[in-house]
């Protein structure tokens, strides 16, 4: 059975990857190293979301790979045939 990685653990095993320390990070977020800190930590606080967009792009990740909903870090770009619409999905609505 996998077992799924948490918010915290992602965190900072992308900043521990960077080779960063959290005040070196918060220097180029702008986001304070106490807060980071609380994001790795047990003690888990909720993060806005814009910190979680600045943090995906300043990793170079989804934010969706931050919140544990996909294990890609990055997102594909999807064709549009391969999204399987009906041609209704295409059609403008009638006034």
């Amino acid at each position: 059975m996998k077992t799924q990685i948490s918010i915290q653990e992602r965190l900072k095993d992308l900043r521990v990857e960077k080779g960063l320390t959290l005040e070196k990070l918060s220097q180029q977020t702008k986001i304070p190293a106490s807060t980071l800190g609380s994001y790795e930590s047990d003690d888990y606080k909720e993060i806005p979301h814009r910190n979680i967009a600045d943090l995906a792009k300043f990793y170079e990740v989804s934010a969706d790979y931050l919140l544990g909903l996909t294990e890609n870090r990055q997102l594909d770009n999807i064709s549009i045939s391969d999204l399987h619409l009906s041609p209704v999905a295409f059609q403008r609505p009638e006034n």
